[in-house]
């Protein structure tokens, strides 16, 4: 029964992402999906219903997809949260960190990293393509790809550098180049490359990789202004490295280093623990594609916030159908009309009082 229920669900969750691509999803149809996807998993995993228990929420007395508990992106770290049996995984993705880690006899891990477990990776893809062609390919340009980011062959349990690879296979044709060579970023390549360049360049990288590249052009005093119509997209922030500047002073840069204009420069917002990913373009909020929706949730109360105030957010992923859908981040945000805006980290007073019942789960768990 487990297994026709979720290739079930995940048919009809294909067909979601393939009618709603580009476009909004009715409200009443997002909630009745999710309301199924929270059923199956309420059933078929442990750890994740548990914690339902424990803060007294079950598919018996949840009725719309606000209400749907979301497990903190921390339990990734400590629990194995699959709604399928773990050794039929065909990959893990993990968050960054020194070591992979190991499953253990209890169904935790012995590892600091986050660990996401796919059965499948169909939804996965399915999730990826649309959303990247909609907000950053809507006039459907003829580009040259650069990845400032670890090839899929060198991080092969990093979430991001496996989106690279699709999206290298997808709008590339396999004939993206990377930059980045077992962790060290080759910034002289890849300026070479740049400057013979005659095309439109779609230059893909994380933030810190791509400041740290424009400091090298300033240390050169080098520039190479891109073909117009030529793009960026940037991804991960700073986690706090020492380097951080604001998103404004780095797109300024861009313009400057680069020639690619702020409303050509893209950021992407994904987490390891999650399947789908937000764009914003320019300076503007984030927004997803109609499978995931984001709530604002006051850290002390653990409710929405209101319009104008911030928190801590909160995600419902209905590509995550075999893990949790539902992801309390570690991300502060506000609201900002039918999106958000990033604001950073929340401090750990802030997480503390989101994960509290998630405390609980741990205890009754060792």
């Amino acid at each position: 029964m487990l297994v026709q229920d979720n290739r079930t669900l995940e048919r009809e969750l294909l067909d979601f992402i393939k009618r709603f691509s580009g476009r909004p999803s009715p409200e009443s149809e997002f909630n009745a999906l999710a309301l199924r996807v929270f059923r199956h998993q309420f059933e078929n995993n442990t750890f994740y219903r548990r914690f339902c228990a424990i803060v007294n929420r079950s598919p018996a007395n949840v009725l719309s997809w606000t209400q749907i508990p979301a497990m903190p992106a921390s339990a990734f770290k400590e629990l194995v949260l699959t709604s399928f049996p773990a050794k039929e995984k065909v990959r893990v993705f993990r968050t960054t960190g020194t070591s992979a880690g190991a499953l253990v006899a209890d169904g935790t891990t012995a590892s600091g990293r986050g660990a996401h477990f796919f059965r499948t990776l169909r939804l996965y893809e399915a999730s990826i393509v649309p959303a990247f062609e909609a907000n950053l390919l809507p006039d459907r340009p003829t580009l040259s790809y650069y990845f400032l980011i670890n090839p899929p062959k060198d991080a092969p349990d990093s979430s991001l550098s496996y989106m690279m690879g699709v999206v290298n296979r997808r709008f590339a044709g396999n004939k993206g180049r990377f930059y980045v060579r077992k962790g060290a970023p080759r910034f002289d390549e890849l300026l070479r490359d740049l400057k013979k360049e005659r095309k439109k360049v779609f230059l893909l990288a994380t933030a810190f990789a791509l400041k740290g590249f424009l400091e090298h052009l300033k240390r050169k005093k080098a520039r190479s202004r891109l073909a117009d119509g030529s793009r960026l997209m940037e991804t991960g922030g700073f986690k706090g490295r020492t380097k951080e500047i604001s998103k404004e002073a780095l797109y300024r840069e861009c313009g400057q280093r680069l020639g690619v204009p702020t409303l050509f420069c893209f950021s992407e917002y994904g987490m390891t623990e999650l399947s789908s990913q937000y764009y914003s373009r320019g300076l503007g909020a984030l927004r997803g594609p109609a499978w995931i929706r984001t709530v604002v949730v006051d850290p002390r109360t653990g409710k929405e916030s209101s319009d104008a105030g911030t928190g801590i957010l909160k995600h419902v992923d209905l590509a995550n159908l075999g893990s949790v859908m539902a992801v309390q981040s570690e991300d502060l945000g506000k609201k900002e009309g039918q999106g958000f805006k990033l604001l950073g980290r929340a401090p750990g007073s802030g997480l503390r009082g989101c994960s509290l019942d998630y405390e609980t789960l741990v205890r009754s768990s060792s």
